[in-house]
């Protein structure tokens, strides 16, 4: 009983504690519980193409860093609206070690190369061709943001806009 009683007490302490842990406001969007449950867990892998502003970055290249996904489309006004604060923000990030990484939905694709001239896009954007990447996600929105640690976990998808500096300064604090 006794035993019962103290890993009831553990169980609810550790509970608490992660509770407590600050985190970013995440989008209460239709796929929550499935983007939810990739928390801590390896980030899936991405399957773009047509590399702009950087050569291609596969996952494997950034462990050790922070990588901010921003999944956008060219068609969504508010993600061409966002472009010139992203800029400022991207160039802020890769200052600490952060990488921020535009991925195209497949929709308009077609009018990305043009749609990076056109806005001033400086940062590392790639297409997301055949939708697996957006798939795998569970990106629902756009812009829709997603913060993979240093390990190359995620650690938050489909957050708040107004959030994702909190969540890259949150990543920051942690020691490695």
């Amino acid at each position: 009983m006794n035993r019962l009683i103290l890993f009831s007490i553990t169980g609810l302490a550790l509970c608490l504690e992660l509770a407590a842990a600050p985190s970013p406001n995440l989008e209460n969007s239709p796929h929550r519980f499935e983007v939810t449950a990739m928390h801590g867990r390896p980030a899936p892998d991405w399957d773009v193409t047509d590399w702009h502003n950087t050569t291609p970055l596969p996952i494997e290249s950034l462990k050790g860093k922070i990588i901010v996904l921003d999944f956008w489309a060219t068609h969504c006004a508010a993600c061409l609206a966002a472009v010139p604060a992203k800029n400022e923000l991207a160039k802020k990030l890769a200052a600490r070690g952060v990488v921020l990484l535009g991925i195209c939905l497949r929709d308009g694709g077609d009018k990305l190369a043009s749609t990076i001239e056109r806005h001033g896009i400086r940062y590392p954007v790639a297409l997301d061709a055949n939708g697996l990447t957006a798939k795998r996600f569970h990106v629902d929105s756009y812009p829709d943001y997603y913060v993979i640690d240093r390990a190359g976990r995620l650690r938050w998808g489909d957050i708040d806009n107004r959030d994702l500096e909190k969540a890259v300064d949150i990543l920051l604090a942690e020691t490695n």
